[in-house]
């Protein structure tokens, strides 16, 4: 039978391999203390120090360890720079062979880099550990595994514990060294632990989960929820919040299912455990339940974590930035269902707001004349001079004044009928029944230009959604718990009783909000954009201020700079710098 040790090394193993430990570090001593025929060491590799870095310079490891021989202080740098490694990999297991070498012991390594996001990175270290663990658990012949939890990070060592979950049938067992100058010791999983989990492994197709029921965890930001609610369709949903943040606004998502709010303290993990599963003692046994732990607070997720393995329920988590759901039974996880209407994040963080104009490019009927596209697009190429004229537009903008301006090689006539007369250079238009062409000549004509463009990637598949122009309006204007009405609320928001948006459109995860600036960028319109997307769009939202011309103010520049959900697409190549941010998923 063969016996296998299965373990991560980490710095005291590394220490170990350069003198500097009075010991023989985590993985020589385990495998010096029983007889084992082969060892898998995992290694965590930092893909900072790779290309170009520490790993690709094995020449200056040889000069630093031999340094080390006659400057013992230089240790620190020589580990900060080399830990993790290619190099630090191939030292210490060739030392380690060695080491076994010289006391008897014929034991086969295999060593593998496993290249990490960070540290702590969770899911690569759960991939990691189960890929090699299910490698030898389908290799031939008896064998008993032995996974050491010891070296390397706690999270580590956790994972090594769930990934022996997944293979029930393994001939395995879990090891630890309290002290590094003991033998390991032989670790058992709590039985309760050991039970939930058997009874959970391949309960679900995680690609058509479906629950009698799901509790969602519910606070501050609400997408989550909404996540949850469109994933995974239920009898009846189950909002456990607290009393600041009601959850009545999950009724526009519930279609045939219930809703229900379950009150809770979001400081008192117990509390929040006993509500749970005296709600949960008035459902039927035989319900399949699913926990939401996204939202709310830690210790409503330590709370309810602990009600769900009581009850032998299925917990997920939303990740925002994978846009995947992860099932927290086994780490597997599905792609996120898309949001693919702008209205449902409107509705999900207007609360009292209505949508009062839908923003449809068609709701103007002049943006569909040809003869209107094409001065738009003129416009764009003779944005220098329109810019010159902005100011004397911009008298014209409120209510209808007829008006003739010229200047350059630019003639604009508002008549008396309302029609109007556009020269630019040698080009000619008129149009009949246009009575705020002040307001497009002042700048609308770039958000109409812009859409365009955007129209492209729409057609394309990239973004869904597109409006131009949508308004929201007030329901009304009840007091919140605040005591502030929402008009006062939203008045240091959004600086209006109701809100338009130049352009928005989703990319199926996220709200994107456009402001279209075709003259001068101020700060103020920096943080009106910033708090307008993170009203509506949340956390995830993202802000990107579409302008004319290239910036040129040093604080409006810092202030995009120092903000986590705004981007700038300025200048002739705005759209290709656009498209860019769309296609990554739009940055930050």
């Amino acid at each position: 039978m063969k016996k296998y040790l299965m373990t991560w090394y980490g710095i005291t193993d590394f220490r170990a391999s350069l003198g500097l430990e009075r010991g023989h570090g985590p993985v020589l001593a385990a495998l010096l203390a029983e007889e084992y025929t082969d060892v898998v060491i995992l290694g965590f590799t930092n893909p900072g120090k790779a290309q170009g870095g520490a790993g690709d310079n094995p020449a200056g490891f040889q000069e630093g360890l031999s340094a080390l021989a006659t400057d013992p202080a230089s240790a620190w740098s020589f580990i900060n720079l080399f830990a993790n490694t290619e190099a630090a990999h191939a030292h210490f297991v060739g030392w380690l062979q060695r080491q076994l070498l010289e006391t008897g012991k014929q034991v086969a390594v295999n060593f593998n880099p496993v290249v990490l996001r960070h540290l702590n990175d969770t899911e690569g270290i759960y991939e990691a550990a189960t890929h090699y663990l299910g490698a030898v658990a389908t290799a031939e012949g008896e064998k008993l595994v032995t996974l050491y939890l010891s070296p390397g990070t706690p999270v580590m060592a956790f994972v090594w514990a769930f990934a022996a979950l997944r293979h029930p049938n393994l001939k395995k067992r879990l090891i630890a060294a309290s002290q590094a100058d003991r033998p390991p010791e032989t670790i058992v999983l709590p039985n309760e632990w050991l039970e939930w989990h058997g009874r959970q492994v391949h309960v679900l197709d995680h690609t058509a989960a479906r629950f009698d029921v799901v509790f969602h965890l519910f606070g501050e930001q609400r997408m989550p929820n909404l996540l949850g609610v469109l994933q995974f369709p239920s009898k009846k949903h189950i909002f456990v919040n607290s009393a600041q943040f009601p959850a009545h606004v999950m009724k526009h998502f519930m279609d045939d299912a219930e809703f229900a709010e379950l009150p809770v303290d979001p400081y008192d993990p117990e509390q929040v455990r006993s509500a749970i599963l005296d709600y949960i003692a008035r459902l039927s046994p035989e319900i399949r339940i699913g926990f939401n732990l996204t939202g709310g607070t830690k210790l409503m997720y330590a709370g309810a974590l602990a009600a769900c393995r009581k009850v032998n329920a299925m917990p997920f988590y939303f990740n925002g930035r994978s846009n995947k759901v992860i099932f927290l039974n086994d780490f597997e996880s599905v792609d996120t269902r898309p949001i693919t209407s702008v209205e449902t994040f409107i509705k999900l963080n207007g609360d009292n707001l209505f949508i009062s104009k839908a923003g449809h490019w068609d709701e103007d009927p002049g943006r569909c004349s040809p003869d209107r596209k094409n001065l738009t697009h003129l416009l764009w190429q003779e944005r220098q001079k329109i810019a010159r004229l902005y100011l004397k537009l911009s008298q014209y903008n409120d209510g209808f004044r007829p008006f003739e301006i010229a200047q350059g090689n630019i003639y604009v006539k508002l008549a008396s009928d309302k029609s109007v007369k556009i020269s630019i250079g040698s080009s000619h238009f008129e149009f009949k029944g246009w009575p705020d062409v002040a307001q497009y000549l002042s700048g609308r004509w770039f958000e109409e230009y812009a859409y365009m463009k955007l129209k492209t990637l729409l057609d394309k598949g990239l973004i869904q959604d597109l409006r131009i122009g949508i308004e929201v309006s007030f329901k009304e204007t009840a007091p919140d718990t605040r005591g502030l009405t929402l008009s006062q609320q939203l008045n240091g928001v959004l600086g209006q009783t109701y809100q338009e948006f130049d352009i928005v459109f989703t990319d199926g995860r996220r709200l994107y909000v456009i402001e279209c600036k075709a003259g001068k960028v101020t700060s103020e319109h920096i943080m009106k954009l910033q708090n307008i997307t993170r009203y509506f769009g949340g956390i995830e939202g993202r802000a990107i201020l579409v302008s004319c011309f290239e910036l040129t103010s040093k604080i409006v520049s810092k202030k995009i700079d120092d903000s986590k959900n705004l981007q700038v697409a300025a200048g002739g190549n705005f759209f290709k710098q656009l498209e860019t941010m769309i296609q990554a998923g739009g940055g930050r």
